[in-house]
């Protein structure tokens, strides 16, 4: 199967491209190389012809390409291919060469099971028709077949197994904090999209933290840049354990963090936030300094109702906690409540 839905117009336009070039190969040498197929040119001219159109047909139609029909590329290359043979009565004219490609192209694009089915696919045509064309010396070709068919299938799918993780590793890099493992702020930006637009679809709530290390500068100054970056480690630890698996959280930027919480009134999301400070605070004791964070606290519908707006409406109520004096949790709405 597809490691993916945007790949199949890929694999659709891959494969049509290797029929054009199988087929329009074959018929260059057929016209170029007189006793090329050691007999009739035209069967293996009407094969060639057949997969150029068919390829075409695929690359220039790769969006509508169902996936049935890449899946049976393989198939029905192998097909023109042994037609050829059989009606030219040569099985050694330069075109069981070709037999790779299936096998090359379904173990990279479609899965092993595919690539095996042509492997088996090859075996069932390739070897018959070349002891009915060669006699019993077809059995040495086939053996070769078989067996390089078999090693293409495996080093082909090994390599797209290193390749997908190699791309799945690079995707996770692009989108998390190396330092403390916690998506980036490109990640929470996406992320926080669409949370709020879930959240307002339901009609439910939802509450926004920033939170942001208080006097972090000094603590790099004095201790030095490896102590900050076990505290911010650290503050990762914290919101890990003090956060649920549905919670969104992050480092959006140098000290700063933010957590999300969806289905979270506004009592409850300043409740929450109480917690994570204190945590922070009485947990800090083996770091070189004692670590406070100011959080602040907004609520979606009642501060906000937009995301720019509801980052904003918690942004404020950070300052208005540093503002406080520091290591402290503030909320806007409920600060000018009471």
């Amino acid at each position: 199967m597809f490691g993916s839905q945007d790949r199949q117009p890929t694999a659709a336009r891959i494969g049509g491209l290797l029929l054009v070039i199988g087929g329009g190969l074959a018929l260059l040498l057929c016209a170029a190389v007189p006793g090329f197929v050691h007999g009739n040119t035209t069967p293996t001219a009407f094969a060639a012809g057949a997969a150029v159109v068919i390829g075409l047909f695929s690359v220039l139609n790769a969006q509508r390409i169902p996936h049935w029909f890449v899946c049976a590329i393989g198939p029905l290359g192998i097909a023109l291919i042994a037609m050829s043979s059989l009606l030219t009565r040569t099985s050694a004219d330069g075109s069981e060469l070709l037999y790779l490609w299936p096998v090359l192209f379904t173990a990279y694009f479609l899965s092993w099971r595919n690539a095996l089915f042509n492997v088996v696919l090859i075996a069932v045509i390739y070897t018959p028709t070349a002891i009915w064309i060669r006699g019993m010396s077809g059995i040495t070709p086939s053996v070769y077949m078989i067996g390089t068919s078999v090693v293409a299938l495996a080093v082909t799918a090994s390599l797209r197994r290193q390749v997908n993780r190699a791309v799945s590793l690079a995707a996770r890099e692009a989108r998390t904090d190396k330092l403390t493992d916690l998506p980036n702020r490109r990640s929470w930006d996406d992320g926080l999209a669409a949370t709020v637009a879930r959240q307002i679809e339901r009609g439910a709530p939802m509450c926004l933290l920033m939170i942001d290390l208080d006097l972090f500068k000094q603590l790099n100054d004095t201790h030095g840049h490896a102590a900050g970056d076990t505290a911010l480690a650290f503050v990762a630890s914290v919101l890990r354990e003090q956060t649920r698996q549905t919670d969104l959280l992050a480092r959006i930027g140098g000290e700063e963090f933010a957590v999300a919480l969806p289905d979270c009134a506004l009592a409850d999301g300043v409740r929450r936030a109480e917690k994570i400070r204190q945590a922070v605070e009485t947990n800090s004791t083996r770091l070189p300094a004692t670590l406070t964070v100011s959080i602040g606290v907004a609520a979606l519908h009642v501060d906000a109702t937009t995301t720019s707006e509801l980052m904003a409406r918690a942004d404020a109520a950070l300052y208005a906690a540093k503002r406080s004096g520091r290591n402290a949790v503030r909320a806007v709405s409920l600060d000018a409540a009471s």
